[in-house]
C-alpha cells in the first residue's frame, strides 16, 4: 500500500497532466480552426445560405471589404518593410466601405483567425449596427465548403466511372444476348415458314392437275416465299428491339411561321401532298378528311384526271423510292378505272342507244370515237407511265441498319461450290449506279407494261395500215385505248396493303405540313381501345 499522501500527489499530478493535455489539444484545435481560409465566393455563398435581413446582409458585406482592404494593405506594407498595422486598422475601421463596391477581389482568401480578431475590433466601433453573430456563422459555414467539395467531387467521379463501367458491362451483354435471342428466333421463324411453304404446296396441287403446273406451282412458292421471309423478319426485328425515333437537332420552328417563308406554288404543292400522301395519318383517317376525298376523285376524271396526274408527277418527290412506286401504281389504278371500266360502260350505253335509236347514221355520229385531242392525252399517259419506269432505278432507299433478323435470300448468288457472293452492280452511259432491285416486283412489271404497249402498238399499226373509213377507224381506236385502260388490272394487287409490302419491300414515306419527305410514324393507340384490352 502506498502512503495516502503519496496517492494524493500522484492524483494531483494527473489532474494537472489532464488538463495540460486538454488545454494542449485545444490550442491545437484553436489553431487548426483559426488556419482555414475563407475566400469572398465562400463567404457570399454562406450569406446565401443564410436568413438574414437587409441591413444585417449589408453590414456583413461591408465588414468583408475592409477586411480584404486591410489584408491587401497589410501585404503591401510587408513588401514595402512597414510596422504600421495598429494605426492602419484603425482607418480601415472608420473608413466603412460601401456594400456594392465594384473593386471587389472574388479570389481574396483570409485567415479564419483574423476575421475572428478583426470581428471583434470591428463589433468595438459599431456595436449597434454590426451582427457579429451572425457573421461568424457565415464564416464557420463557409469553411466547411472546401471540405465537402472535396467529398462531393471525389464521390460524384468515383460513382461516374463506377456507372460508366457498368453501362460498359450491360451494353455489351445487351447486345450478346439480344443477337443470340435475334439468332434462334430468326432459325425457329425460317423453320416454320418452310413448313408452311411445303403444306402450301400441297395444298395447290391436286393429283390429277397436269405436271407442268405442279412445277410452275413449286417454282412461285419457292421463289415468294424469300419476300415474305424479308417482311416476317422486320416486323419480327421491330417487336424484338423496337426502335425509338429520335427527335431531330433541328430547332423546332412554329408552324405558322415555317409556312409563311414558303411561296405561294410551295405552300400549294405542301397542301397537296400532305392531304395526299399524310405521314401521320392511317387510310382510315384519310377518308375522314375532305381533302383527301376531293383530290383523289379529281384524278380519276377523264380529261382533268389525266393533267391532274401530271400536276402530281412534278410536284412529287421523284428520288424517293416509295414515293415514286406510289405513283406508278396509282396512276395505273387510276387507268383501270377511268379507261378501263369507265369508257367500257361508256361504249356500251352509246352502243345500246343506237339500237334503241335504230339509226345507223347516229352510231356514227354519237358513237363511241377517239378524237385527236384525245389521242394526245392517251400518248401524254403512256410517255409519263415510262418516265416513272426509266426513273425507279435512280432512286433513293432509305438506309436501314443490318440486323440478325433481316435478310433477304435471293440478295446473294450462290456459285457452284456453294460459296455467296454479292450481285453485279450495273451503270449508265453517263456513270450512273442503277438499282434494278428498286420497287421489288413492281420493276419487274417494266416488262409487262413493255408487252401491253407493243400489243397497242401493233393493233394501232394495222388499223391505221387497213383501209377504214374514219368513223370506224376512230371507235377502234376508242376501244384499243380502253384495252390498255384494262391490261392495268394486275397493279390493283400493288394496292392490298399486307401484299404491297411483300411485293415491293420499301420503307414507307410520306409527307408532312410543309412538303417534306419523311418516314411515316408509326400512329398511337387510343387510349379508348387500350382500355378495352384491358377490360
Amino acid at each position: 500500500m502506498l502512503p495516502r499522501p503519496q496517492v494524493l500527489y500522484g492524483a494531483a499530478a494527473m489532474s494537472v497532466a489532464a488538463l495540460v493535455f486538454s488545454y494542449l489539444q485545444e490550442r491545437e484545435q484553436e489553431q487548426e480552426l483559426g488556419e482555414r481560409t475563407v475566400t469572398t465566393a465562400q463567404f457570399r455563398r454562406a450569406m446565401g445560405d443564410l436568413e438574414l435581413t437587409v441591413s444585417q446582409r449589408t453590414e456583413m458585406q461591408r465588414f468583408w471589404r475592409s477586411l480584404c482592404k486591410k489584408m491587401k494593405q497589410q501585404q503591401q506594407e510587408q513588401s514595402l518593410g512597414s510596422t504600421e498595422g495598429a494605426e492602419q486598422t484603425k482607418v480601415v475601421l472608420l473608413q466603412r466601405m460601401p456594400s456594392d463596391g465594384v473593386d471587389e477581389d472574388d479570389g481574396q482568401t483570409v485567415n479564419m483567425h483574423e476575421i475572428h480578431k478583426f470581428a471583434h475590433e470591428y463589433q468595438r466601433v459599431f456595436p449597434d449596427l454590426f451582427p457579429e453573430q451572425q457573421l461568424l456563422l457565415a464564416t464557420e459555414l463557409a469553411a466547411t465548403y472546401p471540405k465537402w467539395n472535396g467529398i462531393v467531387e471525389s464521390t460524384s467521379s468515383m460513382i461516374m466511372s463506377t456507372s460508366k463501367r457498368f453501362q460498359d458491362i450491360a451494353k455489351d451483354t445487351k447486345g450478346e444476348m439480344q443477337q443470340a435471342v435475334h439468332r434462334t428466333v430468326r432459325n425457329f421463324v425460317e423453320r416454320a415458314l418452310n413448313i408452311v411453304a411445303d403444306r402450301l404446296k400441297n395444298q395447290l396441287k391436286d393429283p390429277h392437275m397436269p405436271e407442268y403446273l405442279k412445277v410452275n406451282i413449286d417454282v412461285l412458292v419457292d421463289k415468294f416465299m424469300p419476300d415474305v421471309k424479308v417482311e416476317i423478319f422486320r416486323k419480327t426485328r421491330d417487336l424484338l428491339s423496337p426502335q425509338q425515333h429520335a427527335k431531330p437537332h433541328n430547332p423546332v420552328v412554329p408552324a405558322h411561321e415555317r409556312t409563311e417563308e414558303l411561296s405561294w406554288f410551295r405552300k400549294l404543292r405542301a397542301k397537296v401532298l400532305y392531304h395526299l400522301f399524310p405521314y401521320d395519318k392511317s387510310i382510315w383517317m384519310s377518308l375522314r378528311d375532305p381533302w383527301w376525298v376531293f383530290f383523289t376523285c379529281v384524278g380519276i376524271f377523264p380529261v382533268i384526271g389525266q393533267l391532274w396526274w401530271l400536276f402530281l408527277f412534278t410536284i412529287k418527290d421523284k428520288t424517293n423510292e416509295h414515293q415514286l412506286c406510289q405513283f406508278i401504281i396509282g396512276f395505273k389504278v387510276a387507268q383501270f378505272i377511268t379507261l378501263g371500266l369507265f369508257y367500257t360502260c361508256f361504249g356500251v350505253l352509246s352502243y345500246v342507244s343506237c339500237i334503241a335509236a335504230g339509226s345507223m347514221v347516229l352510231c356514227h355520229e354519237r358513237g363511241p370515237r377517239l378524237e385527236p385531242w384525245n389521242a394526245f392525252f392517251f400518248i401524254l399517259q403512256i410517255a409519263l407511265v415510262w418516265t416513272a419506269f426509266f426513273r425507279l432505278p435512280y432512286t433513293v432507299r432509305p438506309a436501314e441498319s443490318k440486323h440478325a433478323l433481316l435478310y433477304r435470300s435471293n440478295s446473294l448468288r450462290t456459285d457452284a461450290a456453294g460459296n455467296t457472293r454479292p450481285r453485279r452492280v450495273y451503270h449508265d452511259v453517263f456513270g450512273n449506279e442503277l438499282h434494278l432491285n428498286r420497287g421489288g416486283y413492281l420493276m419487274k412489271f417494266c416488262g409487262y407494261e413493255t408487252v401491253s404497249f407493243s400489243i397497242i402498238v401493233l393493233m394501232i399499226c394495222a388499223i391505221m395500215w387497213l383501209p377504214f373509213v374514219d368513223w370506224q377507224r376512230k371507235a377502234l381506236l376508242f376501244w384499243i385505248r380502253t384495252a390498255y385502260g384494262l391490261f392495268s388490272f394486275p397493279y390493283i394487287a400493288f394496292k392490298i396493303p399486307v401484299l404491297a409490302t411483300v411485293l415491293m419491300h420499301t420503307r414507307r414515306m410520306g409527307y408532312n405540313e410543309f412538303g417534306e419527305t419523311v418516314r411515316v410514324a408509326k400512329l398511337k393507340q387510343p387510349e379508348s381501345d387500350k382500355e378495352k384490352k384491358h377490360l
